[in-house]
């Protein structure tokens, strides 16, 4: 079952990182992670997963020209 990350699970995650806490309590479960380095890939997928699609440019406008 997926469940949807939210800004207060990363909040969560980087407070535990800073703390050097290996166990992050979330609203309806607990996770133990094996290490910092472990936290540190969680965070950034986390963050990445917030971010959306990484192509979020602007819509291409084009230039027209007539010929008259």
């Amino acid at each position: 079952m997926a469940t949807s990350l939210t800004q207060t699970d990363v909040d969560r995650l980087e407070k535990a990182i800073t703390r050097g806490v290996l166990r992050v309590e979330y609203a309806d479960h607990s996770v133990t992670y094996q290490s910092i380095d472990k936290m540190m890939k969680a965070l950034a997928y986390a963050r990445q997963q917030l971010a959306g699609p990484a192509d979020r440019r602007p819509p291409s406008t084009y230039a027209v020209f007539d010929r008259e």
